[in-house]
């Protein structure tokens, strides 16, 4: 009898196509066998190895931040980076055979599987050894971890909740460790967005709100909560949570918003865990993705496979006053190939000098600001006004001006993200989510791809054709064959 796979691992192993030094790293991602976590020691491991699973080429140190950059109109693929994954983010060369979406589908799904035994062997009692607070905080990193998964793959995977109302194909709901007769159909879009939420309340109320670098504490844990509200239309509740985490924030004093003279410096390689990273991925020289990490790939003397395009060079070079943002641009090239504006927060340890170990912010208290800007904004009323105080905090720092009301549209409040953001993965996921067109037109890019919005084909990802080797039932997404 042919043996059957656990579905989310068997593929997760087969989309990743990551080197055992992944799956090899101290401590162990891999302890997923019944009975072997009865310890501390084991909860600590196995919680660790969550974030090792994120910390890969295909996850977190890569593929997700380029994936929401270079599909839209900021950044670019250069045309010598032939070949990368980011090369096919950029011309959307999915199919369902190499569907160049790295392990966007099936890491996020290990981390899930393995988050479950954790919270499995908690709930069981099965470690005696450990301080319920301690149990409580270890719990919470596993469910925020599960959230945050399920999210990145229902945006990558699935339409805009705005789109049709969350009433599309979302993605398959893993709310236990998947077993292996085990094939869940897929959920619709506004039950996966409540499913995520729901994770993140139980989540926030168990973990702890100590600084925990690398890790997910409650404070990431609820800016990750106002914006999934944000992303799911629910504009009065994502206001309400960045407002109570931003006053809670600058009550506590633990992190702040970079003041403008030490704006740059916040992405330095010897800044790591700064004041406004909420939660990074960490790498360290022992612990990195090498030449295959975001930072390598952007720096000039690196790959230099990303640059900004020319839409987005000449929108910061017209911004009123001096934007502080444009220090994390250089403008470098040579005769034969042209000069850009190659973007640097993710520098070495100088210009000529890529590093391998820069930590990746998922999560920015700046994020945060505007996330209550633009939900403030759509939720109106009464909202608007503090929603404007927020909007100016971002721009008075860049600029030294602030947002009248007149100014204050969702327009300023996208090339605000645009202009604050770049770089870490938002821009695509925010025009979509809201239905825009991004036009890629002009300047640098050698696309025919010239205009990007919720109904071009493969604006999602396909699901791998090996899914429907275990679930034949499950539907396809649209332009894509079984």
């Amino acid at each position: 009898m042919k043996k059957r796979y656990l579905l989310f691992v068997w593929v997760a192993c087969l989309l990743t196509a990551c080197s055992e030094s992944f799956l090899d790293r101290t401590p162990s991602n891999r302890l997923d066998k019944e009975g072997a976590i009865t310890s501390l020691h084991d909860v600590v491991a196995a919680t660790d190895g969550l974030y090792a699973l994120m910390a890969s080429t295909y996850y977190y140190n890569g593929a997700m931040f380029l994936y929401g950059d270079v599909k839209g109109d900021d950044i670019q693929a250069t045309s010598w980076s032939s070949g990368r994954i980011l090369y096919q983010f950029y011309n959307f060369e999915h199919t369902t055979d190499i569907p160049n979406n790295g392990g966007l589908w099936g890491r996020p799904y290990y981390v899930v599987r393995n988050a479950w035994n954790i919270i499995d062997a908690i709930d069981a009692g099965a470690v005696m050894d450990a301080t319920m607070e301690e149990l409580k905080d270890y719990k919470g990193q596993a469910l925020a971890a599960i959230a945050l998964c399920h999210f990145d793959i229902l945006r990558c995977f699935s339409y805009p909740y705005a789109k049709d109302n969350g009433t599309s194909l979302g993605i398959p709901i893993a709310d236990h460790a998947i077993g292996f007769d085990e094939f869940p159909d897929r959920s619709s879009v506004a039950d996966c967005y409540d499913f995520i939420i729901r994770q993140l309340k139980t989540a926030i109320s168990l973990l702890s709100d100590a600084k925990n670098d690398g890790h997910i504490n409650a404070w990431a844990a609820r800016a990750l909560l106002a914006r999934v509200y944000l992303y799911c239309e629910k504009n009065q509740e994502a206001f309400e949570t960045a407002d109570q985490l931003i006053r809670d924030i600058e009550n506590n004093g633990r992190y702040w918003l970079a003041a403008r003279n030490n704006y740059v410096a916040q992405f330095a390689l010897d800044n790591k865990f700064g004041c406004e990273a909420l939660f990074q991925i960490a790498n360290t020289t022992s612990n990195n993705p090498g030449r295959d990490g975001l930072a390598y790939l952007y720096h000039w003397w690196g790959y230099a496979s990303l640059y900004a395009t020319d839409d987005f060079a000449g929108m910061l070079n017209n911004v009123k006053g001096n934007d502080i943002r444009s220090g994390v641009f250089r403008w470098v090239g040579n005769d034969n190939d042209g000069w850009h504006y190659v973007l640097e927060k993710y520098p070495g340890t100088s210009y000529n000098v890529p590093s391998f170990e820069n930590n990746y912010t998922v999560l920015r208290l700046s994020e945060v600001y505007l996330i209550a800007a633009e939900a403030g904004l759509k939720a109106g009323g009464e909202l608007r006004e503090p929603a404007r105080v927020y909007l100016s905090r971002i721009t008075n720092r860049a600029t030294g001006f602030d947002v009248d009301d007149a100014s204050f549209t969702l327009d300023r409040v996208l090339d605000e993200r645009r202009l604050e953001l770049v770089g870490e993965g938002h821009r695509y996921f925010d025009m979509l989510r809201n239905g825009r067109t991004m036009y890629r037109t002009g300047g640098y890019h050698f696309t025919n791809l010239t205009e990007v919005n919720w109904d071009t084909p493969k604006c999602i990802l396909p699901i791998a054709r090996e899914q429907f080797s275990f679930n034949p039932d499950m539907e396809q997404n649209p332009g894509y064959l079984k």
